[in-house]
């Protein structure tokens, strides 16, 4: 994953990674084009989309040439309407994974009018997350080596996880409430009723 906030990425940070030989791993990889339209281009993208989720989250990087997986040159795509290509790219996402998940496109035009589409996935807190499309149903994760199919040993904990955030956030909940109802606070609160606002940093 580039070291940014998306939002902050540019042309310069995307020649750096070719500068530098930045590798494909467990947060990052290159495609020179967009998923097309046969099915198996749609599942492909969906495993990458949904590993990064399983994963430690990341980025896929669209216009951007490699060899064995380090960035060799930045050949952009040939888009006819980005924003209609993005909701294309939506529309697959939304439909081809269960549960949803969370994640940003941002396209970067180059100075030479050249494309590169950036899709950052988050890392899910409420994974693991499946290809559902045309009845693949399958689950995969992400190593420095790529993708992979989760094992069942490994969809245990990762549905283990999952459970065990939601308790840890409702275990918190009840505690403060308590401590509120106790007049556990900082600060004394008033008699009567109290409206609570609780934020959870995951």
């Amino acid at each position: 994953m580039i070291a940014k906030q998306l939002s902050d990425i540019g042309e310069d940070d995307i020649q750096a990674l070719i500068s530098n030989a930045a590798p494909e791993g467990k947060t990052i990889e290159y495609k020179r084009e967009l998923p097309g339209n046969p099915d198996a281009d749609k599942k492909e993208f969906l495993a990458d989309v949904s590993s990064l989720a399983n994963s430690a989250g990341g980025d896929l990087i669209f216009g951007v040439d490699e060899a064995q997986g380090v960035p060799s040159e930045v050949v952009g795509l040939q888009l006819v309407d980005n924003d209609e290509e993005i909701r294309r790219l939506d529309s697959i996402i939304v439909a081809g994974l269960e549960p949803r998940l969370r994640y940003t496109i941002r396209p970067i035009i180059f100075r030479d009018g050249k494309l590169v589409l950036i899709i950052r996935v988050e890392h899910s807190w409420i994974g693991p997350h499946r290809v559902i499309f045309k009845g693949h149903d399958k689950f995969y994760g992400r190593t420095s080596a790529g993708k992979y199919p989760l094992d069942v040993s490994e969809l245990r904990t990762a549905f283990g996880f999952s459970r065990s955030v939601v308790e840890r956030i409702r275990s918190f909940r009840t505690d403060r409430i308590i401590s509120l109802a106790n007049n556990e606070t900082p600060i004394p609160c008033q008699p009567g009723a109290k409206l609570v606002f609780a934020l959870y940093p995951v």
